[in-house]
């Protein structure tokens, strides 16, 4: 018997009602009659459904197939080395050699130098997370078409953005043909359907020529994280960074703490539908980066697919980036291995 075919009202309650929305955009960006729409954060109808069942087919949270997407990817599953990490051909230690790009972006400025690569070697843009112009530090998709706004639009925010959405604009408004996508786990998988799933569309396939996806534990739910800092004194308007690191967060005033906490403190801040995700390493991506695994300074980059490889190669040979191999990386011992362990525990347990 063949499977009932689902549609967005089953997207709604099979997802978002079950609060495992990531608000990728996924559903948005693959809607061929452009009738989906995120409102906080969650999908809606804004005007008459074709019921083709597209949006609930790419939602990276509807019956996702590790395997199967394995096999889109890379023509194979997953050796027993790589069950935590997901397929990879080359693990790094990296950091890039320009100090504008160190100053602005996070950790070992790597994302930031490959996504400023990209642009040099011919491509039309980036997806990247911007800033909304009249919310402050609230993520937004930015189609960045040259260095300098890749370069300003570098550091972690700590809270979603709709990257898909970004996605659809470049592809299907301004109809570019090569863009980079720089996204979290669960972003790389909403991506990685739209473009090599069983229900792909040859647009964004096309069109989509870099996956850099992030290291990414969680995320905080944008309105209780601005309430949680300003409860505790941070002036929103003056925090010029975020970060995690040695277990703690914290936000940043130029070089000054403006305040610190370790993070059991803010996890009441993380999102519901981060806590079933199992991907630590953007499993799905063309490379991925972190910033554990590595000494302070530099990121973690680990290599999946021959473009992936391209693109790394590329930054390095330009001079954009240092590299150096991390050659014990298959005894699945580092703590990139520890912590992706501890996240597949964790959603298992959900």
């Amino acid at each position: 018997m063949a499977q009932e075919k689902k549609i967005f009202g089953d997207l709604v309650k099979d997802v978002a009602d079950r609060n495992l929305c990531v608000s990728c955009g996924t559903c948005v960006a693959v809607c061929p009659v452009n009738v989906i729409e995120l409102e906080e954060g969650l999908p809606r109808l804004v005007g008459d459904c074709i019921e083709c069942g597209l949006c609930y087919a790419n939602c990276p949270r509807t019956n996702f197939s590790v395997d199967e997407m394995d096999e889109a990817i890379h023509g194979r599953t997953r050796k027993e080395s790589e069950q935590l990490t997901g397929i990879y051909s080359a693990v790094y230690a990296a950091r890039t050699r320009r100090e504008d790009i160190r100053e602005k972006a996070q950790d070992g400025g790597v994302v930031t130098s490959l996504l400023s690569q990209f642009i040099e070697d011919g491509g039309d843009a980036v997806i990247v997370a911007g800033l909304e112009e009249d919310k402050i530090w609230a993520p937004s998709p930015l189609i960045a078409k040259d260095k300098e706004n890749v370069i300003e639009s570098a550091g972690t925010k700590y809270t979603s953005s709709p990257t898909l959405v970004g996605v659809k604009k470049a592809v299907k408004e301004e109809k570019l043909g090569n863009i980079a996508v720089v996204g979290t786990a669960c972003q790389m998988r909403g991506l990685s359907r739209l473009t090599q799933g069983k229900s792909r569309n040859k647009r964004f396939t096309d069109s989509v020529g870099l996956r850099v996806g992030l290291f990414c534990m969680e995320t905080f739910n944008y309105g209780d994280f601005m309430d949680y800092l300003e409860s505790n004194g941070v002036d929103l308007g003056k925090v010029t960074k975020f970060e995690i690191k040695s277990g703690r967060f914290y936000a940043y005033e130029g070089d000054e703490v403006a305040h610190r906490a370790r993070l059991k403190k803010v996890k009441a801040l993380v999102r519901p539908c981060c806590h079933r995700c199992d991907d630590f390493t953007s499993e799905f991506a063309d490379v991925s980066v972190g910033n554990v695994g590595s000494p302070g300074g530099w990121s973690t980059v680990i290599v999946r697919t021959e473009r992936g490889e391209k693109a790394i190669m590329s930054a390095a040979e330009s001079g954009l980036i240092e590299l150096a191999p991390i050659d014990d990386f298959d005894v699945g011992e580092t703590l990139v291995h520890r912590l992706a362990k501890m996240k597949k525990d964790n959603a298992l347990d959900k």
